[in-house]
């Protein structure tokens, strides 16, 4: 039987019958680990993007509350009844006494350990993960409460057979790209029919990082000049690979199966006077993509001072992290070579080459980027080849990725200012948080007018109205290069 959200969970329990510490008090670990203490062993598994966990609980049986209620009810109304000598004081406290007598707990001072498996498999849509867990509880348990509280915050309380709880698998939609903690499970068991169980504490925490999502775009902006010679794109010198370019005499060097006979035929003046079909060559783009990571700021005006809580909308890292991933992957399908620079310098740099393992090496770099710093502060312009296309993702809350943009674009490159600023919403914002950030806007308005100027073509990754950003690129790509 499965919950709403997937996942595969027999028996849902409702809100309030599973206490929400959950887990088992401490850990049984080799060599007599004290009570409270855990064991963890984190690895990566073969399969790429998935997180594994292995963790051992010590397992602490308690009476359940009511039982331990029973009791102080029958010995309060035994004193009573001998107190009073009114034997319908003791009738009342003999069947309390029966039933703490059959609650008590068998598993006490018995050894027993609760080993937990988890697995976290990032999705490639970016839009969630899927969990596996599995649980291994003492024999003496019957059941197992399961409290997994998700990446958005809400909350999902199961109660399983140990069978079941043996392989539980279930996805996790998550808010935000990146490195994030995207479940905890907190676990408690339970025997003898309910009236033994194990104190909840908290349990353990599942981490992964959440790859961006990519989105499709055919039409790319290229550099002012290609280089290599080999390629998709058709260069302005003669090759091999491209499109007729024009027709000339045959001279030495020249292939005898670039000849054309047809036209030799009719346009020869001379005796050996032969013609030859002359095109295009073929070269690649390179294209360096450098991220501004140094802040992560969202929508809400008025959680830029730091307000505690969760990010309910795409903050610009997560904008940031899917434009340079889906950037990444539509030059490398179209055979170029793309680079990554951090912009903050917390991640090495990746030099420009194509490939899968290059898309791969470059998707793991941009989602592991983190901010680095509230407050942005100077940095040093990172080296890029030239004759590449230079494409800065920044929210340009600042005049360093500005001034680096105009500098490259100076020196003949051909650069891309990517606003990944979401829209701004004011609607919870009071008169001086709403000032400050139109001035904040003003601001950015500048700093774009002044990149125009110097030749920077800058777009907008999420408009307000919704245009894809596809829509700005292919713009991009209309754009004369220059010969």
């Amino acid at each position: 039987m499965s919950d709403d959200d997937g996942w595969h969970l027999p028996v849902g329990v409702p809100s309030g019958a599973v206490p929400s510490g959950g887990a088992p008090s401490g850990a049984l670990l080799p060599g007599g680990a004290p009570p409270g203490s855990s064991s963890a062993a984190v690895r990566e598994d073969a399969t790429p993007g998935v997180r594994s966990t292995d963790q051992a609980y010590r397992v602490r049986w308690v009476p359940n509350p009511p039982i331990t209620a029973a009791i102080a009810a029958a010995v309060f109304l035994a004193g009573l009844a001998l107190v009073t000598a009114r034997v319908e004081f003791a009738l009342v406290a003999a069947p309390l006494l029966v039933i703490a007598a059959l609650g008590h707990d068998p598993a006490r001072g018995r050894a027993g350990v609760i080993r937990t498996r988890t697995a976290v498999r990032p999705e490639d849509n970016g839009r969630g993960v899927m969990v596996d867990v599995e649980l291994r509880a003492p024999q003496v348990a019957e059941a197992v409460a399961v409290v997994a509280t998700l990446a958005d915050g809400s909350a999902r309380r199961v109660l399983v057979t140990p069978s079941t709880a043996a392989a539980l698998r279930g996805p996790v939609t998550v808010l935000h790209s990146g490195p994030q903690a995207v479940v905890r499970l907190d676990l408690a068991l339970i025997a003898q029919g309910g009236t033994a169980v194990t104190l909840p504490e908290e349990g353990p925490t599942l981490r992964a990082v959440v790859p961006p999502p990519r989105l499709r775009i055919e039409q790319l902006p290229m550099p002012h000049r290609l280089v290599g010679t080999t390629g998709t794109h058709e260069s302005s010198s003669r090759g091999d690979g491209g499109e007729f370019r024009d027709l000339a005499l045959f001279a030495p060097g020249d292939r005898l199966r670039r000849i054309d006979w047809r036209r030799t035929a009719r346009r020869a003046q001379q005796p050996g006077e032969l013609y030859v079909r002359r095109t295009s060559s073929t070269a690649d783009a390179v294209v360096v993509i450098v991220l501004d990571d140094r802040d992560d700021v969202g929508p809400d005006v008025t959680r830029w001072s730091g307000t505690a809580g969760p990010e309910r909308s795409a903050t610009s890292l997560d904008l940031a992290r899917e434009a340079a991933t889906t950037l990444a992957s539509a030059y490398i399908g179209a055979g170029d070579r793309v680079g990554f620079r951090d912009l903050a310098g917390a991640v090495t740099g990746i030099e420009p080459r194509g490939g899968v393992r290059q898309l791969d090496r470059l998707r793991s770099a941009t989602a592991r980027a983190v901010p680095t710093s509230d407050t942005p502060g100077p940095v040093r312009a990172p080296t890029v080849p030239a004759a590449s296309l230079v494409v800065v993702l920044s929210t340009f809350l600042d005049d360093h990725p500005a001034a680096m943009a105009i500098t490259w674009a100076a020196t003949g490159r051909r650069v891309v200012a990517v606003d990944v600023l979401p829209p701004l919403d004011r609607s919870d914002a009071d008169r001086q948080e709403r000032v400050a950030s139109r001035l904040v806007e003003l601001e950015r308005r500048v700093r774009f007018d002044r990149m125009r100027a110097a030749g920077v073509e800058p777009i907008t990754w999420r408009t307000a109205d919704g245009t894809p950003p596809a829509v700005a690129v292919r713009l991009l790509s209309r754009a004369r290069r220059r010969p």
